[in-house]
């Protein structure tokens, strides 16, 4: 029952206990006290003691309901703030949680601090909002970029990097975005962005973002370089210097010859390994004498034979045995034995 329905009824009957005392004792009668003297009629002093307890009453629901709407203010502020939290589990985010009043709601909140949200999960979710991020973050998480603006989530957030690389799929031009703002180059985004980098960009765009080559990413621009049907081109010096950089040896020089015999003329095969023997030494001395045996200059290969020590070369020693004696060999094949 209502409080007002309460207080109607309350009144109703102590009004009808009135006017029932009255209709047969309509007197009066005087009450001395403290040398005060008070005279009321009869029913008058039946009904006040009636609508003391009638106004006690009232102020106990009052109380009690005023706690119990507390108590449900609190419940709901409580599930706002849990369903805030869980939107936060669920996209990752590892913040504060919420300050729970309810001891219901403050185990839920315990639990929730341990927990992790599991992508491959399959559930159904009653309350829209949280259906809404959960049916986000499996999207994300099966590879499809979606507009996370509204979340405000960090940058650190496994789920916006998530999200990025995703979108690195579909956009690939973002790279250039992406490594602008990296701090940490070795970071997962940053190694993924400059890959998808080194898939489209030119070779003076990829020289913009000043990330020290590895052998990796020069095999990469590599095969970009030597595809005839892309328009990648690199300088000389610029491939001398990333050789330099990732310290190549002497089977990334060899490779190197083998590849790169295609894009440039015999001459200038010639002075850029021949330049790199007399920088490099014995580390581009294989690659040197493969490049001079690929162009047939056996005179030249028997000289750099001769100077050199006993254990030297020794697979070149043993391909210009054979040839002085007839035997064919496929250099390629031998020199990767």
């Amino acid at each position: 029952m209502g409080i007002k329905r309460y207080i109607l009824f309350a009144l109703v009957y102590v009004v009808a206990i009135g006017l029932y005392i009255y209709s047969f004792n309509g007197e009066s009668y005087t009450l001395d006290m403290f040398g005060l003297s008070l005279n009321l009629p009869v029913a008058l002093w039946v009904v006040v003691p009636v609508l003391v307890l009638m106004l006690a009453s009232i102020l106990h629901l009052v109380v009690y309901n005023l706690k119990d709407f507390l108590h449900q203010r609190a419940l709901k502020k409580d599930f706002e703030i849990f369903k805030e939290v869980s939107k936060q589990k669920i996209l990752g985010e590892r913040g504060k949680l919420g300050a729970f009043k309810a001891d219901g709601f403050k185990a839920l909140g315990d639990m929730l601090g341990v927990m992790c949200f599991d992508p491959l999960s399959d559930v159904t979710l009653s309350d829209p909002d949280l259906a809404k991020v959960y049916a986000l973050s499996r999207s994300i998480h099966g590879g499809t970029y979606e507009d996370l603006k509204k979340y405000k989530l960090s940058k650190e957030n496994p789920l916006v990097i998530q999200n990025t690389l995703n979108r690195l799929s579909v956009e690939p031009k973002y790279a250039m975005e992406v490594l602008k703002s990296c701090n940490d180059k070795s970071s997962e985004l940053c190694v993924k962005a400059y890959d998808v980098l080194l898939d489209f960009a030119s070779f003076n765009e990829i020289k913009r973002y000043d990330i020290t080559p590895d052998k990796r990413t020069f095999r990469r621009m590599m095969e970009r370089y030597l595809d005839a049907d892309d328009s990648f081109e690199m300088d000389i010096k610029s491939i001398e210097d990333m050789l330099e950089k990732f310290n190549a040896d002497r089977a990334d020089y060899l490779e190197l010859a083998r590849e790169i015999k295609i894009k440039l003329s015999p001459d200038a095969l010639i002075a850029l390994f021949e330049k790199l023997y007399n920088t490099k030494g014995t580390v581009a001395a294989d690659a040197y004498l493969y490049v001079l045996y690929d162009l047939q200059m056996i005179d030249k290969i028997r000289d750099i034979l001769e100077n050199a020590d006993a254990d030297e070369f020794v697979k070149f020693k043993t391909v210009l045995f054979l040839r002085d004696h007839g035997k064919s060999i496929d250099i390629d094949k031998f020199l990767r034995v």
